[in-house]
């Protein structure tokens, strides 16, 4: 379930942008990438140490992450970050580690959908 969000004031951010975290979510985490969003609010009114220049504002989520791995996943999204012309002084990373109890999904949670089956003795 890891979640990148993006608020930029960039104007136009390509589609091959978002496919690029996508799988390099997949990457870092080590989750297959048909459980990862990539969410990007483009061309938002964003002021970042006082000026409009190129900056963003992250949240990333995923279970399980340790704090031991983001300064890893903050450099490897400074790279994404400046392919777009967002230099690594123009934005901040929220990291956030969910519960599984705290994430919905198929009108459950990820701590049910996780659960092991029980077994069925059938006769």
């Amino acid at each position: 379930m890891p979640v990148f969000e993006m608020v930029t004031n960039l104007g136009n951010v390509p589609d091959s942008f978002l496919a690029r975290v996508s799988k390099e979510v997949s990457r870092l985490t080590h989750k297959e990438e048909s459980r990862v969003c990539v969410h990007v609010t483009d061309g938002a009114k964003l002021l970042f140490a006082g000026t409009g220049e190129p900056a963003a504002f992250i949240k990333f989520h995923s279970i399980g992450m340790k704090t031991e791995e983001h300064a890893l996943i903050s450099e490897s999204f400074s790279s994404l970050l400046e392919s777009i012309g967002i230099p690594s002084t123009r934005y901040y990373i929220q990291f956030n580690a969910p519960l599984p109890t705290h994430v919905g999904k198929c009108g459950t949670t990820i701590a049910e959908l996780n659960r092991p089956k029980e077994d069925v003795i059938h006769f």
